[in-house]
């Protein structure tokens, strides 16, 4: 039986060689939306990154300002009969989820979660036209110079402006009487 602070004491000495392949991992290794569950958390990620986090049985998610750009790097093994630790991008069920906060070499820039319990990876689609957000202008194939804008969000509905109170109105003939 190794002692607790034994994973963190690995991850520091393989941070001198490993630390630089690590900050392309979570788009590699981890692209598209995952998420861990653990017996006390679940956790979300996208790329990689560390997204948010909820506490059981709470459904609540947040994203504590500690753990904010933390990289998911990998899952830590233990081998019970070599008494080592293994990182390793393949998720096994009771393996630990490793993040990692990124440049950081000591025990202290790691966090190792409770053993995982379920991963899911939903790998993202692709897209022909990659388009960071709806709101901006893209320019259309006419030589008018018009901007085309595609909106994400429904129309919306003005009522009509009142009559004016203001104004005068000419009162309507009356035919009078003879």
């Amino acid at each position: 039986m190794t002692s607790p602070d034994a994973p963190l004491r690995f991850l520091s000495q393989l941070a001198a060689t490993s630390s630089a392949r690590w900050t392309t991992i979570g788009t590699e290794a981890f692209a598209g939306e995952l998420g861990l569950t653990t017996d006390n958390s679940c956790y979300r990620f996208h790329h990689g990154t560390f997204v948010s986090r909820a506490k059981k049985p709470t459904c609540f998610f947040d994203a504590p300002k500690s753990m904010r750009g933390l990289l998911l790097i990998g899952f830590l093994h233990e081998d019970d009969v070599a008494d080592r630790w293994t990182l390793s991008t393949v998720w096994r069920a009771g393996s630990h989820a490793v993040l990692w906060r990124i440049g950081g070499t000591d025990a202290a820039s790691f966090i190792v979660t409770s053993p995982t319990v379920s991963y899911l990876l939903e790998a993202p689609t692709p897209r022909s036209d990659p388009d960071p957000s709806p709101w901006l202008a893209r320019r259309s194939a006419s030589q008018s110079g018009i901007m085309q804008r595609r909106i994400a969000r429904p129309p919306s509905l003005r009522m009509p402006l009142p009559p004016s109170m203001t104004r005068l109105h000419p009162a309507a003939s009356v035919p009078s009487e003879r």
